[in-house]
């Protein structure tokens, strides 16, 4: 056990919120409730200087609270990572800095640890939200496991529970930790739910803005890509540029037979055109597809994209001795 601590509480906060005093103070609360085998670490991005100059003051001289301040603003996924390289748990939970759940939410997440989960994800059940953003959420998780065939239940909620040893191999990848539990499952980690009771503050209504929507449709396609054709990038582009060389070689074929057969002039006619641009196009989709398969064969020749769950080694017992063995049992 590093340190005597037993579990790390991260409480990240990549965006200025209302509420993540009165989440701080009860996360303190939490930790000093169950004594030294517990921390807290509160991580903020580098653009809320005003909340890191009051926090400082607050958490000055309590040794179970760490406080971590980022140089610039650099995103959700960038302050946990901070968090996870000061923390000393065996078991570390995330915490969300908005009111989607309270301290009670953090015993399953320990408890689905103990169980053996390498990553666990809360979902929130006993919602108080209104039915539109209940819909959103359903809509969002089933977009995800649309495309990339991992299904959960409550991707958006922000607490989140790993293993020491997992924290280390979190991969620094996008802005936003809910594509964490994917990417793991994707390495080989056991990634599980756990049911936690929403925060009776929860807001009811959250729009996002049009640019938000976008950029996590964006994610969304980005991620189904990671997720499907890492390994084989040639698969997809290729596939696209097959079909593209297959149907302007179809109108190729069919302005020949018009030309010969029929008499009819290539002369202004926007369809040869669009044969030509199809073929080249499908021609360097392909070539797209090589070089990706060229850039994984080069740079990620010797990298391990395996993980050992166990290893066990035993005694060989050769042939004479097992024959021994059986005799005297015999």
């Amino acid at each position: 056990m590093s340190g005597g601590v037993r579990v790390s509480i991260l409480l990240f906060c990549s965006q200025s919120a209302g509420s993540v005093a009165e989440i701080l103070e009860s996360l303190i609360s939490y930790v000093h409730d169950r004594g030294p085998d517990h921390e807290l670490i509160v991580v903020l991005d580098g653009h809320l200087v005003g909340l890191y100059a009051r926090f400082q003051e607050r958490l000055a001289g309590d040794g179970q609270v760490t406080l971590v301040g980022l140089h610039a603003q650099q995103g959700q996924v960038a302050t946990i990572r901070a968090g996870l390289a000061v923390a000393r748990g065996q078991a570390i939970v995330t915490f969300p800095s908005y009111p989607q759940v309270d301290t009670d939410a953090i015993p399953p997440i320990l408890e689905a640890l103990a169980a053996g989960a390498d990553y666990v994800v809360g979902y929130r059940v006993g919602r108080q939200g209104s039915p539109f953003k209940r819909l959103a959420s359903r809509m969002f998780n089933g977009l995800i496991h649309a495309t990339t065939g991992v299904a959960f239940h409550d991707l958006a909620c922000g607490i989140h529970g790993m293993r020491s040893s997992v924290s280390r191999a979190i991969p620094n990848y996008g802005d936003n930790q809910l594509f964490l539990p994917i990417l793991l499952a994707r390495e080989g980690f056991r990634v599980t739910e756990a049911a936690v009771p929403a925060s009776r503050s929860e807001p009811g209504l959250h729009l996002f803005s049009p640019a938000a929507l976008g950029r996590r449709a964006l994610d969304v396609l980005a991620l189904s890509y990671l997720v499907r054709f890492t390994q084989k990038p040639l698969r997809p582009f290729g596939a696209v540029g097959v079909v593209l060389t297959l149907i302007g070689l179809l109108l190729c074929a069919v302005l020949v037979y018009q030309r010969i057969f029929l008499h009819q002039s290539l002369a202004d006619r926007p369809m040869l055109l669009l044969a030509l641009l199809l073929v080249t196009s499908g021609i360097q989709v392909v070539i797209l597809g090589f070089l990706g398969e060229l850039l994984i064969y080069l740079h990620f020749r010797d990298q391990v994209n395996y993980r050992v769950q166990e290893e066990v080694r035993g005694e060989v017992i050769s042939d004479a001795a097992s024959n021994e063995a059986e005799l005297r049992h015999g």
